[in-house]
């Protein structure tokens, strides 16, 4: 591995590939929101909260209690920040499979971290077992989200080339 790639592998993102990177995100989150809301709800009875996820976690691990506002925006900035600065680190320093196969794993690994990790930390079931079309349909909607946040993110960044 000659040091050029070494370099160009650890580099960290620009201010213009984070911008980038929330536009992705703001979309992805957007989907997400909808999704959650309304065909969720349809599908498995009841709508997908993360917000309230949010609030049993800083309760059950932290003893605080949040307000609805307050989750939200953790969601939020979760969604078109930190899930897509997540996406740049594994397909820039880890490994990229290339699109469309890097947005869906993202996604899913978005799932994995949400309800295989958060949900049990804040009292709920691992992946919701206990709502399977409710897991199933988070599991769907991360997987749109990641992959719609990747491909806004990539095609945006495939502009400036």
């Amino acid at each position: 591995m000659n040091t050029a790639t070494m370099t160009r592998g650890f580099a960290l993102p620009s201010a213009r590939t984070v911008m980038n990177l929330a536009i992705g995100g703001f979309a992805g989150l957007g989907f997400w929101e909808l999704f959650s809301a309304v065909p969720t709800a349809w599908f498995a009875e009841y709508p997908l909260e993360p917000p309230e996820l949010v609030k049993s976690l800083f309760a059950h691990q932290l003893g605080i209690t949040l307000s609805t506002p307050v989750a939200k925006l953790l969601h939020f900035v979760t969604g078109f920040l930190f899930y897509p600065l997540g996406y740049w680190l594994l397909t820039r320093w880890v490994k990229s499979f290339g699109m469309p196969a890097d947005g869906w794993i993202w996604g899913v690994i978005t799932y994995f971290i949400a309800l295989a990790f958060f949900a049990p930390l804040a009292g709920q079931h691992f992946l919701l077992n206990d709502v399977p079309r409710l897991s199933l349909m988070s599991l769907v909607g991360h997987a749109i989200y990641g992959w719609l946040a990747a491909y806004v993110f990539e095609a945006l960044e495939a502009r400036r080339s």
